[in-house]
């Protein structure tokens, strides 16, 4: 398992890795967040922004916005939007937008129902691979946004190729 974080995450000049998105961690546990904030530093992912509540993160949200969303089920109550109401928004301005949810709760029916508001994982917080499936879930997703860039690329490339090829031939005609 280490050799694919080690060819997926250390590139040859050393640097770290560019991703498709910023890495958004939202969670009002203040040790959790910076000790997964770490973990993910150490295996060189940059560009990593933490917000202590679905309301602060909400608030800097933009249409434009690229980001990988890491979001805690529960924030404790007091008024604040949990989770699965964070999720809601989210895909309410981008249906696109990746969303993990994590929770200390191992329960099926909150796992269920976070993945048909539209998370692409639930992780159960606490358990000794939750860094590396939330990792892991980074990776996955950063390549298949790379994978269909690179494919609309390569179809903008093979449009210019035909037109330049067609063009080509017209003149080769004319200047005979």
């Amino acid at each position: 398992m280490y050799d694919f974080y080690y060819f997926a995450l250390l590139p040859e000049n050393g640097d770290k890795r560019a991703l498709e998105f910023t890495i958004t961690l939202v969670d009002d546990d203040a040790l959790f967040i910076e000790t997964l904030k770490d973990y993910l530093t150490s295996m060189n992912i940059a560009g990593i922004e933490c917000y202590s509540s679905g309301e602060e993160f909400l608030s800097v949200l933009k249409p434009s916005d690229r980001r990988f969303v890491v979001c805690d089920f529960d924030f404790g109550g007091n008024g604040r939007m949990n989770g699965l109401q964070v999720l809601e928004e989210i895909k309410r301005r981008d249906p696109k937008m990746p969303v993990v949810i994590l929770s200390a709760q191992d329960k099926l029916s909150i796992a269920l129902d976070t993945l048909q508001k539209g998370a692409i994982d639930y992780f159960v917080k606490g358990n000794e691979s939750t860094f590396t499936t939330v990792l892991t879930s980074i990776l996955k997703t950063n390549e298949i946004f790379r994978l269909k860039k690179d494919r609309k690329d390569f179809a903008t490339l093979g449009v210019v190729g035909l037109i330049l090829f067609t063009l080509l031939l017209v003149l080769s005609y004319y200047y005979r």
